[in-house]
């Protein structure tokens, strides 16, 4: 068993966040044990992460898969890189998630045999965020991992529709009723041509919401009242459950674009 002390280290970076998605590139910090509810992918530009598992196995590495809900803390000693969140229910989230059948997945030993995948991506020759997620996209699952789109006008009316409601509960029964369809067919076209729950896109939406209110100068309660969560505290827990990160920490040091 390989252990050692984490010490805080400052993100400091850029993030793009879309649904299904987080993207943050820029000086990696340290995250304490920890699981959340999203698949997290790791890459190193120079260096390595000291991951640990919740057996208190540890391995140095300069790339990583980390399945949803493994606990696991890092420490990058202020290296440069990206790190990838994504809804384990969406298209590409399920197809990454696929990688782990039939292996351990609370074994960080699984997790850089994985990671080796992306050594040779260059994440850092790709300007933009999104482009960069969608080259280390491809390198671990090609086509599987390519975002569906939507096309049924209910679906894409309720995408509309959402952000101008997102600051207070939002039920599928309601969505669907305005739309004119069932709820049982507008959460089936969701899983099937956004690639995701209908639950989870709107936890993704307040994420977003949340995010662009801080980038906007705003308080963390401001955020949260916003993107319609009860309270500052639920806001911090559900950023926390998929992200490992606390948003106070977020907003030290990293530029939303």
């Amino acid at each position: 068993m390989r252990t050692r002390h984490t010490r805080d280290v400052t993100w400091l970076g850029e993030a793009l966040i879309e649904p299904g998605k987080l993207v943050f590139r820029g000086q990696l910090g340290s995250a304490h044990a920890h699981g959340h509810a999203a698949l997290q992918i790791v890459t190193i530009d120079d260096g390595a992460a000291f991951l640990v598992d919740a057996d208190g196995r540890g391995l140095s590495a300069p790339a990583a898969i980390i399945p949803a809900g493994a606990e696991h803390s890092i420490e990058a000693q202020a290296c440069q890189g990206m790190m990838l969140y994504l809804e384990p229910t969406s298209v590409i989230g399920s197809a990454v998630t696929a990688l782990f059948r039939n292996t351990n997945r609370n074994d960080v030993r699984e997790w850089v045999r994985l990671g080796k995948r992306l050594v040779n991506v260059d994440v850092v020759k790709q300007r933009h965020l999104s482009f960069a997620a969608h080259e280390v996209i491809a390198y671990l699952v090609g086509a599987e991992g390519q975002p569906r789109c939507a096309v049924h006008p209910g679906v894409e009316a309720a995408v509309d529709l959402l952000p101008g409601i997102i600051e207070g509960p939002v039920k599928l029964s309601d969505v669907a009723r305005t739309v004119h369809l069932s709820a049982d067919r507008l959460g089936r076209l969701f899983a099937h041509e956004v690639g995701m729950s209908f639950t989870a896109y709107v936890r993704w939406c307040r994420l977003i919401r949340a995010m662009e209110v801080v980038r906007d100068g705003g308080t963390i309660t401001d955020a949260a009242h916003a993107a319609g969560f009860s309270d500052s505290a639920h806001a911090n827990r559900v950023f926390h459950e998929m992200f490992g990160l606390a948003p106070i920490d977020a907003r030290r040091g990293v530029r939303l674009t």
